[in-house]
């Protein structure tokens, strides 16, 4: 699938079907964090792209680059480094290289899963922010057919 609508569209989908599980074998609740989920499930399934010149590979770059503003202007140097050293590590494979297996989608979002435990007083990342990423970035694989498993 080339065009990134339709893998928004794959990840709300998928999304979609995640909630409703949560919802009849889980007797879950939705509350306001489903939002968050959602967005978090559709930047999973629209990032395997920014491999290549594509709208992800612009909307991510373009917020690394405000973010690397902000770590510099405050200080942050070490921070900004390694913002600067993994956001060209996507650009240096072929299309629907890495960026497009599912080792990928496992690992890429895994700072959600460690965020807490290395800064709990941020109360932000861990189980429930990690999988909706991977949902929606595994709904991107099976849109574009691929299942690599390096």
């Amino acid at each position: 699938m080339s065009l990134y609508k339709g893998h928004i569209a794959g990840g709300f989908f998928a999304f979609i079907l995640y909630i409703l599980i949560l919802v009849v074998f889980f007797a879950f609740k939705p509350t306001y964090d489903v939002l968050i989920w959602f967005g978090l499930c559709i930047l999973g399934s629209i990032w395997p792209d920014i491999d290549t010149s594509s709208f992800a590979q612009k909307l991510f770059y373009g917020f690394f680059i405000i973010l690397d503003g902000i770590f510099l202007i405050s200080g942050r140097f070490k921070e900004a480094a390694l913002l600067g050293f993994f956001a060209l590590l996507p650009i240096i494979g072929k299309h629907r290289g890495w960026t497009h297996s599912i080792s990928a989608a496992f690992i890429i979002p895994s700072p959600l899963l460690i965020l807490p435990i290395i800064k709990p007083e941020l109360r932000v990342g861990g189980l429930e922010y990690y999988t909706p990423v991977v949902i929606g970035y595994l709904s991107h694989l099976i849109l574009d057919k691929q299942f690599k498993l390096y």
